[in-house]
């Protein structure tokens, strides 16, 4: 007679290191939920902001391209698209450094946070 080896499903507490299941009562913790969502919201937040952004962009290339086309000074090849573009990537710069530094500072003092407590 065989028997049937019932399997284990691992849950988000729990991690596979090395064909081994541990638990990890650090992805159970109300702090932690609390900061990945806050994370999440954050980060969420920052792409869509970049995806206005760039769809406003090509969204007016595609149905006002005069609008872009015009000079910045008359007599001039240069238009107002040609800083309008640049600025782009400074702005995309700008909310990458936003991020960097949220997760420096509060993102990573909360994790040490939780860690200390959990570790207690």
């Amino acid at each position: 007679m065989e028997q049937a080896i019932p399997t284990y499903q691992a849950s988000a507490q729990h991690i596979a290191v090395d064909g081994q299941i541990t638990f990890n009562p650090l992805l159970d913790d109300p702090q932690f939920l609390a900061l990945v969502h806050s994370r999440r919201t954050f980060s969420w937040s920052l792409t869509i902001v970049m995806l206005l952004v760039y769809f406003a962009f090509i969204l007016t290339l595609a149905f006002s391209p005069a609008l872009l086309g015009r000079p910045l000074v008359e007599g001039y090849p240069m238009t107002l698209g040609i800083p309008v573009g640049f600025g782009m990537f400074v702005f995309t710069f700008m909310l990458v450094l936003v991020y960097v530094v949220r997760a420096n500072t509060a993102y990573d003092r909360a994790i040490s946070q939780i860690r200390m407590g959990a570790s207690q």
